[in-house]
């Protein structure tokens, strides 16, 4: 059996020290290795090719978990089913920017379909 160690709180502190180092280390590398959301492994960029999602609206890149919630809570689906109302005669949608392929909403970030909707929906004004 070893022998009792004399323990004196500098040494107490050091080897603290040295144990979160090393425990914060192993989480960066794990984080790096790919141990972040599958969802934001799925739309983020390629990292080894550089390529884009193939169809840039669902590219969800810098938007946060709480936006994508506020989406779904908002109940926003890509083909709206309801005839007549659709993200593009909506009030609250913003129209692409010259060259972009989707719009967006004033109520969450990301992009949107035009031809999408959500319970929010509301009819343009004259």
């Amino acid at each position: 059996m070893k022998a009792k160690e004399n323990l004196t709180r500098r040494t107490f502190i050091g080897r603290c020290a040295g144990t979160g180092a090393a425990l914060l280390g192993t989480v960066l590398l794990l984080n790096s290795c790919g141990g972040g959301s599958e969802e934001s492994r799925d739309s983020a960029v390629d990292q080894g090719t550089g390529a884009k999602p193939a169809d840039p609206c669902t590219d969800f890149t810098g938007v946060s978990a709480q936006e994508l919630e506020k989406r779904k809570k908002l109940g926003y689906v890509d083909r709206s089913e309801v005839p007549g109302s659709n993200c593009a005669n909506c009030s609250l949608y913003v129209p692409p920017a010259d060259g972009a392929a989707c719009g967006s909403c004033l109520l969450f970030k990301g992009p949107v379909y035009g031809e999408g909707h959500c319970i929010q929906w509301v009819a343009k004004g004259s």
